[in-house]
């Protein structure tokens, strides 16, 4: 279990938060130097997050070696969870149904990122 905990925080919580960091930058980037509209900037926005969720949830369970599912639910909830708890903090509003979907869908591509995950081929040392 502890092995799973270190693979989800460390290895899929990470992963995710730093790969938003790059991603929002060249989504803004791409915002400011084409002529992308609003909605085709949320269509990519969306894509973007879900892939990163699902390589998220995947690098926690291939971290975690057991239990892919679990790991890619864990690592969905945690970073769903904190950026509910952001938007309730910094933005004084509540989640909204339509945000609650979104952040299903999230979680749903970190479980089969997990699952996906425990079940690539571990690099071995050759002696």
């Amino acid at each position: 279990m502890k092995k799973m905990m270190q693979g989800v925080l460390g290895y899929g919580i990470g992963s995710i938060f730093i790969l938003m960091i790059v991603f929002s930058g060249v989504l803004a980037g791409l915002l400011k130097l084409t002529d992308m509209e609003y909605g085709t900037l949320n269509q990519l926005a969306l894509i973007v997050g879900i892939s990163i969720l699902a390589f998220g949830g995947g690098a926690a369970a291939y971290k975690g070696e057991q239990k892919g599912w679990l790991a890619g639910v864990l690592t969905g909830a945690v970073f769903v969870g904190a950026m509910a708890l952001f938007q309730i903090i910094f933005e004084n509003t509540m989640v909204t149904l339509p945000q609650l979907s979104y952040f299903g869908g999230l979680v749903l591509a970190a479980w089969l990122g997990g699952m996906i995950g425990v079940n690539l081929p571990k690099k071995t040392a050759k002696r």
